[in-house]
């Protein structure tokens, strides 16, 4: 199981975010068409979604031998799990356990939509650690668990629901999650639930372990389907911030209102966007239905170019359109029980004029309308389901549980797909209308193309040669020309940079500095050809030294040396040092008939940079050492 989230995390972080990235920014340089673009992304969304499914199945097996739900007669809980309807929705604790329960005949109990109060009842013995209660649905307004003891007394209760802050909850998750307490004997629990949206109550239980890993898949599967939803959303965005076409607007509207309702259906928006408002999370459903009718309406009209055909399919859209506008406004300010009903009859008005524009497109042959009608396809079977599952008439499973989200997955890549094709067709037709002209300024075109050419050439020529030039001038101006190593001025900026980076980083820093020992009485006695000599041949022995492309050398004056050694401790810069002063001792300076024996001394300085210090403070330890090593008697390291 690890193994597969590891593969979807980098497929959904090191594929779809770059590449989506990558597929604006070629698109903006105009290196891709919108149709390639668009079919890239597409594929790569569909990958995305192979992935997902793949992963289920592993999810399901990986909590089916520690996690059961609420069914009679399963392993320690007791035999019945009863209902009561409280059609009040006014009776107390202590009323309802005189009342007289009806066994729940499928899983999960569900009563469609309802303004009574259902009260559910069974029992349960736990002799080993604490266990979850889950209710799954987080759309419910009002739940309250009641735990009694074997004589009917009151353990604890606890108050959730919608209604409720999100950090008012006992486990921060979706989901309304309660401990049930060990027992060795029968433990009764009573959960009351109302609410305004489809009741119905599925219940798990969990151990603590088992809870955790099912937390994680939720959070990798809903993560998987947002991240594929909303890219391809803010994806068709940026195209029309690029391109000015309304139709990717539409789409990308529409992409992240879907997610957004699959978002509150499953309430993550309500652990994630909006956990302190519980009357927004009572309408949200509501508002975002009605915008992706709003965005709907307006994408489907849009990419199968119905203003062409049929004016008055068209007007009918538009004002669908207004009126789904209308509604969004209506439902932030109406309860979601007055709304919903309105807004699932203008879902359907809106389905049956999109499905009319579609087939009307379709007679016609226009291609894009086939691939809307295949996604308007899986998007209804998938709400219908949904919808059908959460009124009563199927029983819910896990397949119904997530067929919307399912549906409007497919929906969202055939949208896009479809989207591609229009924009391929209409490229193609001004393709063709140019054709003819483009053909008549081809000679012009072609005249020209062979002067940017060459004009090019010689850009790139000349550019070439001033950066030539420039590099040499740098290497002139950082490097002494007698030994070519680094000179005094390209030292003084190195020191200064490495220091700050050392600070920075909080890494030491150190500097050898040695001089040749009696180099004036050296060059009076031998020529100052010689003494040239014994400074070329000194730098080439450092160079030989030193073997990290970080340490540099430098000649700092005269016969003065400097070596600057970036993250090294003092110990190994006295390595280094003893390295290069053996390196002097062992061989003689030879030139034609001349053989002198040279020595050098060392000083050695090593800090620990930080912002209150200078690099002048580095620079004058090492010489202070060096000039100890002199005063001592030459030929000899000081640190």
């Amino acid at each position: 199981m690890r193994v597969m989230q590891a593969l979807i995390a980098v497929l959904f972080f090191r594929i779809l975010l770059p590449v989506t990235v990558l597929f604006v920014a070629l698109l903006r340089a105009g290196l891709l068409s919108l149709k390639e673009t668009s079919v890239a992304l597409t594929l790569t969304g569909a990958i995305l979604s192979s992935a997902l499914l793949l992963c289920t199945p592993a999810i399901a097996s990986s909590t089916g031998l520690h996690e059961h739900r609420l069914l009679p007669g399963f392993g320690q809980i007791a035999p019945d799990v009863s209902y009561y309807l409280d059609q009040k929705g006014d009776l107390l604790l202590e009323d309802i356990m005189t009342r007289s329960f009806d066994k729940v005949r499928e899983y999960p109990p569900q009563f469609g939509y309802t303004e009574a109060a259902v009260w559910l009842n069974f029992r349960y013995s736990n002799p080993g650690d604490i266990v979850w209660l889950s209710v799954n649905y987080p759309m419910l307004d009002d739940v309250q668990v009641f735990i009694l003891d074997e004589h009917q007394k009151l353990l604890s209760a606890y108050p959730l629901g919608d209604r409720l802050y999100f950090v008012e909850r006992v486990l921060l998750r979706p989901e309304f999650t309660v401990p049930l307490p060990s027992s060795v004997s029968l433990v009764s629990v009573y959960l009351r639930v109302q609410s305004g949206s489809s009741l119905e109550v599925p219940m798990t239980i969990s151990e603590d372990a088992v809870l955790r890993k099912t937390m994680e898949n939720s959070a990798w599967v809903q993560g998987l389907f947002f991240g594929a939803v909303v890219m391809l959303g803010l994806y068709h965005t940026l195209i029309f911030l690029s391109s000015g076409d309304r139709s990717y607007f539409y789409f990308g509207g529409l992409s992240l209102a879907m997610a957004l309702i699959q978002a509150t259906l499953w309430g993550r928006s309500y652990q994630f966007l909006w956990p302190e408002s519980p009357d927004w999370n009572d309408i949200a459903v509501s508002a975002l239905i009605n915008t992706s009718n709003f965005f709907g309406v307006l994408y489907i009209a849009k990419v199968v170019k119905i203003c062409e055909s049929h004016r008055l399919i068209n007007i009918a859209a538009m004002a669908l359109a207004a009126i789904s506008g209308l509604m969004v406004a209506l439902s932030l300010y109406f309860p979601y029980a007055d709304v919903i009903y309105p807004t699932l009859l203008l879902s359907m008005m809106t389905f049956l004029t999109c499905a009319t524009m579609v087939v009307v497109r379709m007679r016609r042959g226009y291609p894009p309308a086939f691939a809307v009608f295949v996604a308007g396809l899986m998007y209804t079977l998938g709400s219908a389901s949904y919808i059908l599952g959460k009124l009563g008439v199927f029983n819910n499973s896990l397949l119904l549980d997530n067929a919307l989200a399912l549906g409007q997955l497919l929906q969202v890549l055939l949208f896009a797909f479809a989207l591609s094709v229009r924009m391929a067709m209409d490229k193609e037709l001004r393709e063709r209308a140019q054709r003819d002209t483009a053909h008549a300024q081809a000679m012009l075109l072609e005249t020209e193309r062979e002067q940017n050419v060459r004009l090019d050439q010689e850009v790139k020529a000349r550019t070439q040669e001033l950066r030539e030039a420039n590099a040499r001038l740098e290497k002139i101006s950082t490097t002494d020309s007698l030994t070519g190593l680094y000179n005094r001025r390209h030292f003084d900026e190195v020191l200064e940079r490495e220091y700050g980076r050392a600070a920075r980083e909080g890494k030491a820093l150190s500097l050898i500095m040695f001089d040749l020992d009696y180099f004036k009485n050296l060059n009076d006695t031998q020529g100052h050809a010689f003494g040239d000599e014994a400074l070329r041949q000194t730098a080439l022995r450092i160079q030989d030294v030193l073997n990290r492309p970080a340490d540099m050398a430098f000649r700092y004056g005269g016969e003065e040396f400097v070596i600057l050694l970036p993250d090294t401790e003092a110990s190994a810069a006295h390595i280094l040092a003893r390295q290069i002063w053996t390196a002097m001792r062992s061989e003689p300076v030879v030139m034609k008939d001349q053989t002198v024996r040279l020595t050098i001394s060392i000083g050695i300085a090593t800090a620990m940079p930080d912002k209150d210090n200078s690099y002048y403070t580095l620079l004058k330890r090492a010489d202070e050492k060096l000039y100890q090593a002199k005063n001592e008697g030459r030929d000899r390291i000081c640190i």
